[in-house]
């Protein structure tokens, strides 16, 4: 084996939420997409916001301004949630990672776009992504993330409908 494709790995990007949804693309991916050698690139986006509600696993809850400190509970909870869903059996399963998270999209094209860009700057050989079923007149107005990536991104997007 050449030295070359002795260090030669794939780049897999996964788009993750808070929804349950994102545990089963994360199972998928690491059961039948994964090989050894891969690095598995967790995506998640924290959309700006002048409002914010605050859940009480955050320590408040009601609708506060988006201020500094705020932003940083907001990151801070992004961090955890990311590091106690997928972070954690990453590195029990010794898979080789990298995670972003990211603020500053605004409406699902621009986090679509976003994606799209990351998944090209990794060459990443699949987008995986799950599919939120949230009907089709409400999709028609709003548009999806998963739309937007399945029609822009250059590199194959792996949909799953977990709903």
């Amino acid at each position: 084996m050449s030295e070359g494709a002795a260090n030669s790995h794939r780049n897999i990007l996964l788009t993750v939420d808070e929804s349950p949804s994102s545990d089963k693309v994360f199972e998928y991916t690491v059961k039948n997409l994964y090989r050894q050698g891969d690095v598995v690139h967790i995506l998640h986006v924290i959309a700006p916001s002048r409002r914010l509600v605050v859940t009480p696993d955050m320590g408040l809850e009601g609708v506060i301004e988006d201020d500094e400190e705020t932003k940083r509970k907001v990151e801070e909870h992004a961090q955890e949630f990311i590091r106690e869903r997928f972070e954690k059996r990453l590195e029990t399963l010794r898979i080789p990672y990298q995670v972003d998270i990211v603020r500053g999209c605004v409406d699902n094209d621009s986090i679509g776009a976003l994606v799209c860009r990351r998944a090209e700057g990794i060459d990443a050989v699949a987008v995986v992504m799950a599919k939120h079923s949230r009907g089709t007149i409400k999709e028609f107005f709003i548009g999806s993330v998963t739309n937007y990536a399945c029609h822009h991104c250059k590199q194959p997007v792996l949909v799953l409908h977990c709903d």
